[in-house]
């Protein structure tokens, strides 16, 4: 033990050592925090500094859903996205492609990450989801040359927008 130590002897009066209180612990606990709030903040400053690299606004390869390997249509048309600048920013918005039916009676449905606060009319994401649509129906048309309709749907599965090709 510590003789020179502050709380280690009782004081000369006959009352107990102070202990550390709530107070102590708050400030230790309040000088954590704003070190990895600091730390936080540098890494992200170290992103925007003129000589580091930007990232991507675009996906490699597709997500994929929790647990779930992306089927082969998902593939295909991040593949075919990822082939035309006008539409490689589109690769990070959706998540998985499913196709119901074949030929004339094909239903195709896109879910996305797009109207997260799930807006009925005023969809800031509209115009992303429009776009989307319309590249499905074109690489459908071009590769595959049929018919069908594609809805591109939220995380909530609501319609946000609906296209035939």
């Amino acid at each position: 033990m510590n003789a020179t130590a502050p709380y280690a002897t009782p004081s000369a009066k006959g009352r107990q050592a102070a202990r550390p209180g709530r107070r102590r612990r708050k400030g230790a606990t309040s000088a954590i925090i704003a070190f990895f709030f600091m730390a936080l903040l540098g890494c992200d400053a170290a992103d925007n500094e003129p000589g580091s690299e930007t990232s991507a606004s675009y996906l490699e390869t597709p997500r994929a859903v929790q647990g779930k390997e992306p089927n082969q249509t998902t593939k295909e048309f991040h593949t075919f996205l990822l082939g035309n600048e006008a539409t490689k920013d589109l690769t990070a918005i959706f998540f998985d492609v499913l196709v119901q039916g074949s030929g004339l009676t094909m239903d195709v449905q896109i879910v996305t990450g797009l109207d997260r606060e799930l807006r009925d009319s005023d969809s800031p994401d509209k115009e992303k989801a429009e776009r989307l649509a319309t590249a499905f129906a074109a690489w459908r048309t071009e590769h595959f040359k049929d018919h069908g309709s594609v809805r591109i749907y939220n995380p909530a599965i609501e319609t946000i927008t609906k296209t035939t090709w």
